[in-house]
């Protein structure tokens, strides 16, 4: 199967579509105002645990994705920051190096991750498992990136509940690249195949991201070894996919988020 025959028609003229800003303030404004919280409460951090359980339900409902998922409190202990992770990123070199504020060299360091990673205590995981077919070669050219959205979704879901909630400084990560817009996007990735032209982030452009409620940076872009954190909280060992794999032999597919909480 060629990359030609995985992108549809309709996507020719996509480059030209101006994107949708998100609106800076909700249709309601009824919601009780909440306290800061300066420790975490048991019975929050399950709320949230829960809510992102049902986030994955609802996004995957939503975008007939058919994905499963789950969630669970980890302490920031458990998080594993190593460098190779960050420089999986350049050696060998990923497609998204370079591509937006959330990836490098413009995200978090490793470093820098330790330190902001260092000031929490506890953090909801989040696994989001999409169909095996959307993720072999040479599907995944054209797929993941709504994937990703929807993964990126979820955790906004969650840092925003938390918030809400008073922990203020909650703070959210997902895996892969910035897809909100540009040249990632469902909507443009297709185009960049083909070599037409695409808009670069706005951010590096010097402007003001148009997507900024829903940006969030990569984890490994940021240094975390999702797979070593993944298996400290318990969960089943992931899956290392290349080209050379067929759909039936892939048991899974599992991308993560992080939200640290307080």
């Amino acid at each position: 199967m060629t990359i030609q025959k995985i992108i549809s028609e309709d996507n020719g003229e996509k480059s030209k579509v101006i994107l949708e800003r998100r609106k800076p303030l909700p249709s309601k404004q009824d919601r009780p105002i909440s306290k800061v919280k300066m420790s975490a409460e048991k019975v929050d951090l399950e709320g949230l645990v829960q809510l992102a359980k049902s986030a994955i339900e609802e996004v995957s409902n939503k975008s007939k994705a058919n994905a499963n998922g789950d969630a669970c409190v980890i302490t920031t202990e458990q998080i594993v920051i190593d460098i190779r992770a960050r420089w999986k990123c350049i050696i060998p070199i990923c497609f998204g190096y370079g591509s937006s504020a959330c990836c490098p060299p413009h995200s978090p360091t490793h470093k820098e991750m330790q330190e902001i990673v260092s000031k929490y205590k506890y953090a909801v995981l989040i696994r989001y498992m999409p169909k095996v077919k959307d993720h072999i070669y040479p599907n995944f050219l054209t797929s993941t990136a709504q994937h990703v959205n929807e993964l990126n979704e979820i955790v906004s879901i969650v840092e925003t509940e938390a918030c809400y909630m008073g922990y203020y400084l909650a703070m959210g990560f997902k895996g892969g690249p910035c897809s909100c817009c540009g040249v990632f996007s469902p909507e443009m990735v297709s185009d960049w195949l083909t070599g037409k032209e695409i808009p670069r982030c706005a951010v590096l452009e010097g402007k003001m991201c148009s997507q900024y409620l829903r940006a969030r940076p990569a984890l490994e872009a940021c240094g975390v070894d999702v797979f070593a954190t993944a298996r400290n909280a318990g969960w089943e060992e992931p899956y290392i996919i290349m080209p050379e794999h067929s759909k039936s032999s892939v048991p899974c597919v599992s991308w993560h988020g992080l939200v640290l909480i307080i």
